[in-house]
């Protein structure tokens, strides 16, 4: 999707993100399902959400020097649709729509989703299902999905991962998680604007010459 500026994008990613967290309210009413019912902001939780997005981040960046051309599909893509309009934001908005994304997509999938499927299927389904949904929300090219689907077991582990039930860490990590990548796709397309200017400067010495 093409955007005609990076105000349109950011207030159309924002406005996306904020939609998910209603649309996992108003399911949660409907089905009888708190979705931010596990929410409790203790130092264990925060810790865990935090250190918890450091292993994902790294898996990210190591992906990304694997020369397979799905894979090298993936960034192209990442880059063509969302590169530029990342690389125009500041750091603040960086964080925002990091933040919205995580809260919004942890809410509605593990909050909702994966709470409800859970009270008719047991935990092993609400994960999956959760998690299939999730990636299914990603679906850029196949190879993605699957990596989010993976993403989404791991926000669901995270769910539990304190010994008893409490969205704070999936959020936390989520929401770090999106703002790191969202730095080395800014930091890859800055690199290739600054490495594009000077070629042209050179061009534009080249011919004055």
């Amino acid at each position: 999707m093409r955007f005609k500026s990076r105000d349109e994008f950011l207030t159309s990613a924002g406005m996306f993100e904020f939609s998910l967290l209603l649309v996992a309210m108003a399911l949660g009413w409907l089905f009888s399902v708190s979705p931010t019912e596990h929410v409790a902001a203790t130092p264990m939780a925060t810790a865990y959400g935090v250190l918890a997005a450091f292993p994902l981040f790294l898996v990210f960046l190591g992906v990304e020097q694997i020369p397979v051309k799905p894979i090298q599909k993936i960034q192209e893509t990442v880059l063509q649709t969302l590169g530029n309009y990342l690389a125009d934001c500041n750091w603040l908005e960086l964080a925002l729509l990091a933040s919205l994304a995580g809260i919004g997509e942890e809410v509605l999938f593990r909050g909702f989703l994966m709470a409800w499927v859970e009270s008719w299927g047991g935990y092993g389904v609400g994960l999956v299902v959760s998690s299939v949904a999730f990636g299914a929300m990603h679906a850029v090219t196949w190879v993605y999905t699957v990596f989010a689907c993976l993403a989404g077991l791991y926000f669901g582990w995270l769910f539990d991962a304190t010994g008893e039930r409490n969205l704070l860490p999936p959020i936390l990590c989520h929401s770090l998680y999106d703002f790191l990548a969202f730095a080395i796709i800014v930091r890859d397309v800055r690199k290739e604007r600054a490495a594009e200017e000077e070629n042209t400067t050179e061009e534009e010495s080249a011919d004055a010459a």
